[in-house]
């Protein structure tokens, strides 16, 4: 071995919720290497005000999350995968508990929020602060054990395979994973796994406007997509409807759960709207009514945002149950109390993702993906409020129990070093930079909430122009971080695009004026890189 080669039996890429709770889970016989890509706690977990939803009080049962999930699926939710998920519930809860991180309701009193979309009160919290603390109390775990190594800040650049590396190891046509490529401190590290999970959460940064951290950029989506590996249902982005409209917090999310408790949102000319699109549930319509209610209204009236007023709750409510929200609207001057929050669409999770099963196994043997990076079926056209971090959690927890029996020695698998050939530095940034911009500008005006076939049509056109320019500064250029995500986010957007061609109806999340009817029966849309 050389001294850029490492061995480990289990490659974890990402350090939010799942990735996290796979580790901790895992036989401490086991040596888990984990990547993240920014310093931990990090991540769209770290982010997550509103909770997680758990059926875990006496009103409350598996049998009633379920049809609140497939409600909001809009037909496309796999009731068996979501019923495991949600009956995974409670294991999770009482794991965090172990770990540290208690929630609030969790032993099932009337301390549970309610989002759109839930017919009861199960979203477990910890104040607006749920994410940061299960981030932080996680990831404190993860320091304290021997077994685990972490490698930040860290960017995986490729998965390695034995189709590539070592063609002995492909079985009856199926490849597998032996690692990847990391970039870690200017070298690329050859990482030798066993088994190797992705965990490496959304692709926010693909649009102009993100409630996402900038590391948001599809990473282990990209890659699985370039390792030839079906992704599935990458037309439904989810567009949180409230994120704050303000110059100097771009991608601050103002929580659901303030609808929940009675926030009510509000045109520019002061008019009430939810009535005109969803009578029966206001405010509280799933995320897909409402982020499409705001955008009429915006262009309706041709204003670029609205608002959300929370100040009937008052201003000791907003101060002890929402800190978050109100730190984050009173540092840049916005009162909750006394004047309505400016609001806009955001996105904020991919609901498609690497075609997976509950414990994250893929159609790669030794590769697994879990949480917001997969795609189990569990979320269907339109995820469910707070079902995002118990997906994450309880395929976390499946992933780990079922990894120790399927682990092969990484030290009877060898792979080719990476070769830097003739790659000279990235002298210019801006050439990152504008194609980052144009990209972005590209999905927002033409792949967001509202799309159409001509918008669609033009949006692949421009994005193929910019991807085969990155592909060449790829090949070109010495690897840094953002010439990485910027591959990635051209991968991620023409998959988008692509799936949002290929699904000729409206269904969820994903709204085309030129066929705005659902089709039956419900479909998946799946993509597969031909190699």
């Amino acid at each position: 071995m050389t001294d850029n080669v490492i061995e480990t039996d289990v490659l974890i890429l990402g350090a939010g919720m799942a990735g996290l709770t796979c580790a901790l889970s895992l036989p401490e016989g086991l040596r888990v290497m984990m990547v993240s890509k920014v310093p931990m706690p990090t991540g769209s977990t770290y982010l997550a005000q509103g909770g997680l939803a758990a059926a875990v009080s006496e009103e409350d049962s598996f049998q009633l999350h379920l049809r609140d999930t497939v409600e909001a699926g809009a037909g496309l939710v796999n009731e068996e995968v979501a019923l495991e998920i949600i009956e995974g519930g409670p294991r999770l809860v009482m794991q965090l508990a172990r770990w540290g991180a208690e929630l609030e309701g969790a032993s099932g009193g009337g301390k549970s929020g309610i989002e759109g979309g839930h017919s009861v009160r199960r979203v477990l919290h910890h104040k607006d602060r749920t994410g940061r603390l299960i981030s932080e109390v996680l990831s404190e775990r993860c320091f304290e054990k021997g077994n685990i190594r972490i490698i930040q800040p860290a960017c995986a650049v490729n998965l390695l395979t034995a189709s590539r590396e070592m063609p002995e190891l492909v079985d009856g046509g199926m490849d597998r994973c032996i690692g990847a490529h990391i970039l870690h401190d200017g070298t690329i590290s050859t990482v030798l796994a066993g088994e190797t999970v992705i965990a490496t959460g959304g692709a926010g940064k693909v649009y102009r406007y993100t409630s996402n951290q900038d590391s948001a950029t599809g990473d282990g989506i990209a890659m699985a997509y370039r390792a030839g590996l079906p992704i599935r249902n990458m037309e439904f982005y989810q567009f949180h409807p409230t994120c704050l409209f303000h110059p100097e917090k771009r991608n601050f999310l103002v929580t659901e759960a303030l609808r929940g408790e009675g926030a009510i949102l509000l045109n520019l000319e002061g008019e009430r709207f939810m009535e005109n699109y969803d009578p029966e549930r206001m405010e509280l319509a799933p995320r897909d009514i409402v982020a499409r209610a705001i955008d009429s209204e915006m262009k309706r009236l041709g204003n670029d945002h609205v608002l959300l007023d929370a100040s009937r709750l008052g201003r000791d409510k907003l101060t002890a149950s929402f800190p978050e929200v109100t730190d984050g609207v009173t540092s840049v001057g916005i009162i909750p109390w006394e004047e309505p929050i400016p609001v806009v669409p955001a996105a904020h999770y991919i609901v498609g993702g690497i075609d997976a099963a509950t414990d994250g196994t893929t159609l790669m043997n030794g590769l697994r993906a879990i949480g917001e990076a997969s795609c189990t079926g569990f979320h269907g056209a339109n995820r469910l409020g707070s079902n995002s971090l118990l997906e994450a959690g309880v395929m976390g927890l499946k992933a780990a129990d079922s990894i120790p029996g399927t682990v092969m020695r990484p030290s009877d698998f060898h792979a080719r070093d990476w070769s830097f050939g003739r790659a000279e530095p990235l002298r210019e940034n801006v050439l990152v930079d504008h194609a980052w911009a144009a990209i972005r500008s590209v999905m927002w005006d033409y792949v967001g909430i509202v799309r159409s076939d001509n918008k669609l049509h033009r949006a692949l056109r421009l994005i193929d122009v910019l991807a085969d320019e990155v592909e060449e500064d790829y090949w070109s250029l010495l690897p840094v971080t953002g010439l990485l995500e910027l591959r990635n986010i051209c991968t991620v957007s023409r998959a988008i695009i692509m799936s949002a061609l290929r699904r000729r109806e409206s269904r969820g999340l994903h709204f085309n004026m030129d066929c705005p009817e659902p089709h039956q029966p419900p479909r998946d849309t799946l993509i597969r890189l031909t190699l």
